[in-house]
């Protein structure tokens, strides 16, 4: 039998996948929440009450103290950097939150502490390499012939920094994250840029804009074109430019439009989360577009705490995540590549990723 891992969440600034973790472990037995950590008092109450674990003020005190074997990173991004090297050196596997830090250099420390403790680590901003095993699959096989052009395009409303708090809180302040919509909707994307075409981004051209959140001190919305080394386009559109006809929360997805076309040299695929049909395909050969729904897991299942679960089954048997946090810098680089573009108002060249 594989072992129950003990898991603990460091940090509520991203409290949507810390309660998505959470409500997750109860019906999946190879792993059970143990404690939690956050510097806001309340917050702490809340989930601590909620989940009936022990909470702390400071996550050194639960590092500790608590016999935890993977820890969830869900801070705000400012204290990712500090979180990360204090996990690795206590041996702790971890899912990383996103974006993974502030600046290039933050980011470098927290591959050296990682890579130097030999922790597993799954970045939450590649979940869509594992959301999109299949679609990857029928591509590299040749359905579309060569992967030519990709557009993605992820509009949603703005971050909540709590539960139909109404504000987006630190996720729009600059001294807590590095960028707003264009990096924290649209790194899912940048990483599954370099993992479908298995190629490193670079050139980067882009620009940043307030269009409809013009109170914010961070852009909320920014549209990128990415060249990869294997010569393939790539183009992001990612912002806070939903405003939902009526309030929920958070973050309504039922309104959001995120949509992924890949262009190949004998066919194209569109994937369209939240639409059903979802997915239409031209294969190469096929006379017409074909349109498919996408599989859904049975509503008796039991819920699984995904990436967690990943991460996991990665430990059971002995190999490393589909992603590692050097390919979440590498990825971080490029985005910040983008904010450069943007400020400067010219094509940015990436430097080569430093050799392993």
């Amino acid at each position: 039998m594989t072992k129950t891992r003990r898991v603990a969440v460091i940090g509520l600034g991203h409290w949507y996948s810390a309660y998505g973790l959470a409500r997750g472990l109860p019906e999946y037995p190879a792993a059970t929440l143990v404690a939690a950590a956050s510097p806001e008092a309340p917050k702490l109450e809340a989930f601590t009450s909620t989940f009936k674990v022990p909470g702390y003020r400071d996550y050194r005190e639960l590092l500790e103290r608590e016999d935890v074997d993977i820890v969830h990173v869900a801070t705000p991004v400012s204290e990712m950097a500090d979180v990360v090297i204090a996990s690795a050196r206590a041996g702790k596997h971890m899912v990383l939150g996103k974006p993974m830090a502030m600046t290039i250099d933050e980011a470098d420390r927290m591959v050296e502490a990682v890579e130097q403790s030999g922790v597993a680590c799954f970045p939450f901003q590649a979940i869509g390499r594992l959301r999109t095993a299949d679609l990857v699959r029928r591509i590299r096989g040749g359905e579309i012939g060569d992967v030519k052009v990709i557009h993605q395009t992820c509009r949603w409303s703005i971050a909540e920094d709590w539960y139909q708090s109404g504000q987006p809180g630190w996720f729009a302040d600059p001294r807590f994250v590095p960028g707003g919509a264009f990096i924290d909707e649209g790194i899912y994307w940048i990483d599954f840029f370099r993992y479908l075409t298995g190629s490193a981004i670079v050139r980067v051209e882009a620009r940043m804009a307030n269009l409809i959140h013009t109170d914010i001190a961070v852009e909320d919305w920014g549209m990128a074109t990415f060249t990869l080394d294997n010569g393939v386009i790539a183009t992001l559109e990612a912002s806070w430019t939903i405003n939902a006809p009526r309030k929920t929360g958070p973050s309504p997805k039922q309104n959001a439009v995120v949509r992924l076309e890949v262009v190949g040299s004998r066919g194209e695929i569109i994937d369209q989360s939240f639409r059903s049909p979802g997915r239409a395909v031209l294969a190469a050969g096929a006379a017409d577009w074909a349109f498919e729904r996408q599989p859904e897991a049975p509503g008796f299942a039991p819920s699984a705490p995904f990436p967690l679960s990943h991460l996991i089954e990665s430990l059971d048997q002995n190999r490393p995540p589909i992603a590692s946090i050097r390919e979440a810098r590498d990825a971080f680089v490029a985005a910040m590549a983008a904010y450069e573009s943007a400020r400067l108002g010219k094509t940015v060249t990436l430097a080569p990723a430093p050799e392993v």
